[in-house]
């Protein structure tokens, strides 16, 4: 199963870098206060990269919640833990 990750990661880096060399054609950005002309590998480079970090950032509170939650979750469980040994280690008595 590795090997075929493996495989498939590197057809795909492959993929990409033909199709970059390939496509060398400048595109005509515009954007609200002018415009630029850039190759085309470079304009989509440049907007994954920025759809990457917004699609990060709009994730980061979803991420720091559950960091948050699963410290809560570590401690309560290493409370419950400490507590059942604490209870396993009292004498038993019969008072019968």
């Amino acid at each position: 199963m590795r090997f075929l990750r493996l495989t498939l990661l590197i057809l795909l880096i492959l993929v990409v870098v033909v199709l970059t060399w390939v496509n060398t054609a400048s595109v005509e950005l515009n954007y609200l206060i002018g415009s630029v002309e850039l190759p085309l590998p470079i304009a989509l480079w440049s907007s994954a990269f920025i759809g990457a970090i917004l699609g990060f950032l709009a994730s980061l509170g979803m991420i720091v919640r559950m960091k948050r939650d699963n410290a809560r979750l570590k401690r309560a469980a290493r409370l419950a833990e400490t507590e059942v040994n604490n209870l396993r280690n009292l004498p038993i008595r019969n008072d019968r």
